[in-house]
């Protein structure tokens, strides 16, 4: 038996489908190669068999040339591939697929990474089904059937980037079944390529993009045209072999990107370097999982193995001993390598259906950073039951002139991590809200369209509550003697223009204590993206104000003083219960505006520029409006 490709056909009102999909997934591929980590792991972690064994994941990159290039291309029926890959090069949107295609022939080499986990469950589930493994992973777009509360997310946004980061947007996957569902002779072998909308030579015929590699059956345009499912047993085993996709004897799943490329690197990276950066990214955001020794983790190239050790990447160990410390926590952080351990309140609301209301908890884990110990200082990972560390978040700007820190925020199943003790029903309910809470890129916790339709009133307070609350637990930990009243630092106090507005336009005469604000900024340029990015935090120093608008905007410096040059303000987002956020023209510029709720005494923010290819020196401008608590 052999493999061949299959297109479905569609009506020309259907035609956009297909484009619409790789616009959504290439919008989600910002972030690079750590989206791709972040997202496969993600995947096989959360598949990951119900026993005492880890989840072991293998990325090997293989370049092919010569004979093994031919024979491998032809295992993958390249030619009616190629029929249809170059009727979608004359799309707009096909344009990648022609040169990567032209660079493939004019250099005769073909880079591969197989992604192959055992330990896993497999691509369960009949070609059909509305839900399943199979039908997430392989057939179904940007949704995802993860069973179990302790899943990565509720998107499936991972199978995206999977295409994204092919150069011929085509993905093989060849499975070992935990069991036999729908059969019992596995493998189970099936490829996809999602190519543009494209039309037959004739123009007679629309094809959706979406073609499949498997055991074609034929059937009528009307019906779809050619449906492919997958090929099992024997067959599968000998176009695996030909595919370098064979697996060992073990459930789980082999992914195999075909023209493995990073979409948003300027240089085509080599595969040592290629692999080293795989290693570290799967340490940064999957050490819970590893620690715990849920998950394994090696990267492969044809000269050297990489493992994702924690030995061998030191600068994890503070988080780590956040969790291993915890059983002897102190109250105070007086030494270095000191735990302390404290509980966060998080109130979640009832569903819809009015179930799955809790008083719940996270715990806040933060041990006191030693001299040396600089990696992600002062930041705070967030981690729920999946092991995966959902973002750092920068807490910095808390330690002003007092003890450096690392932090660990464990939430849902996570929340007991070394204690010893178990999750309570409790603890479940949270990490069914926090998994909600996460956006396709599953990097935060926030308000989403999930927690929208599935809770009553109260879950944005809530989601939206964890960061203030974290950023103030830690400033009673690690800064515990600050003076609240002091004037803050001059170079942000001198820049405000605080107070309130007469009616007439005179500014009201008012000590000068009462028309400062304390706070700190920053303000930095980002390499990767070309653009400033920013963040501050300001406060009345009167505790009898509160704060009724902030606005930021960008300066261009010249002979270190402001011009009247500013730059747009792209994106701004505020850790604030209750902040409403906009971005308005000032002078036809677009500038970052807060308008808190009332009562509000302090504002966090966050936000980067516009693109700014000329880096030109740029000062952050932030003016507070403050008034008196209840006036008008």
């Amino acid at each position: 038996m052999s493999g061949e490709w299959g297109f479905t056909t569609s009506r020309p009102t259907d035609a956009r489908y297909g484009d619409d999909v790789a616009k959504y997934a290439m919008s989600s591929g910002d972030q690079g190669l750590k989206t791709f980590v972040r997202e496969v792991l993600q995947n096989s972690n959360d598949a990951r068999l119900y026993n005492d064994d880890p989840a072991q994941v293998t990325f090997r990159l293989e370049t092919l040339e010569g004979d093994d290039l031919r024979e491998y291309l032809e295992a993958l029926d390249i030619s009616t591939w190629s029929d249809h890959a170059n009727l979608a090069c004359e799309t707009e949107s096909g344009e990648h697929l022609a040169e990567s295609m032209e660079r493939i022939q004019d250099e005769g080499k073909l880079r591969v990474l197989t992604i192959e986990d055992q330990n896993t469950q497999g691509l369960l589930g009949a070609e059909t089904a509305d839900q399943s493994n199979f039908t997430a992973l392989v057939r179904d777009v940007l949704f995802s059937s993860k069973s179990g509360d302790t899943s990565g997310g509720s998107y499936g946004l991972g199978k995206a980037v999977l295409w994204l980061f092919s150069g011929l947007s085509m993905v093989v996957f060849n499975s070992t079944l935990s069991e036999p569902d729908p059969r019992d002779n596995s493998p189970r072998l099936i490829g996809r390529t999602r190519l543009p909308t494209h039309k037959s030579e004739d123009g007679d015929t629309v094809y959706q993009g979406h073609g499949w590699f498997g055991d074609v059956e034929d059937l009528p345009e009307e019906e779809g045209g050619a449906r492919p499912e997958s090929l099992w047993g024997e067959g599968a085993n000998e176009i695996a072999d030909r595919l370098r996709l064979s697996r060992p004897d073990s459930p789980g799943t082999s992914i195999q990107v075909v023209d493995f490329r990073v979409p948003t690197a300027e240089e085509r990276l080599d595969e040592d370097e290629l692999a080293s950066r795989i290693t570290e990214l799967a340490i940064e955001w999957f050490w819970p999982a590893i620690h715990r020794g849920n998950l394994k983790v090696t990267v492969e190239t044809e000269d050297d193995t990489h493992e994702a050790s924690l030995n061998e990447y030191p600068n994890f160990s503070p988080f780590t001993s956040c969790l291993n410390e915890r059983p002897n926590a102190v109250d105070e952080l007086d030494d270095s390598g000191d735990v302390i351990d404290e509980p966060i309140s998080l109130e979640v609301p009832a569903k819809s259906d009015e179930s799955g209301q809790t008083d719940g908890e996270l715990d806040l884990v933060v041990r006191r950073a030693h001299s040396n110990e600089r990696y992600k200082r002062n930041h705070v990972a967030f981690v729920r039951g999946s092991g995966m560390v959902v973002e750092y978040y920068d807490r910095d700007k808390v330690v002003v002139g007092n003890e450096h820190f690392h932090g660990v925020l464990l939430g849902g199943r996570a929340r007991p991590w070394g204690t010893g003790d178990d999750p309570t029903e409790e603890d479940m309910i949270v990490e069914e809200f926090l998994t909600a809470a996460e956006p396709p890129q599953h990097n935060e916790w926030k308000r989403t369209e999930t927690l929208a339709n599935t809770y009553s009133r109260g879950f944005r307070t809530a989601v939206e509550s964890i960061k203030p609350d974290v950023t103030d637990t830690l400033r009673s930990l690690v800064a515990p003697n600050v003076d609240r009243g002091s004037t803050g630092p001059e170079r942000l106090g001198n820049r405000f223009r605080i107070g309130n507005e007469a009616r007439n336009g005179a500014a009201t005469r008012e000590s000068p204590s009462s028309r400062r604000v304390s706070g700190e900024t920053d303000i930095s340029f980002d390499e990767t993206y070309d653009h400033w990015v920013f963040s501050g935090e300001v406060e009345p120093i009167n505790e009898g104000y509160e704060i009724r608008e902030v606005t930021v905007t960008l300066a261009r410096m010249a002979e270190e003083r402001a011009t009247n040059d500013r730059l747009p303000v792209a994106s701004i987002s505020s850790d604030t219960a209750g902040v409403s956020i906009s971005l308005p023209e000032e002078n036809g510029i677009q500038i970052g505006r807060l308008d808190p709720s009332s009562g509000t005494s302090s504002i966090t923010f966050e936000g980067s520029s516009e693109q700014d290819l000329r880096r030109v020196e740029t000062r952050l401008k932030v003016s507070v409006n403050v008034a008196k608590r209840g006036e008008d």
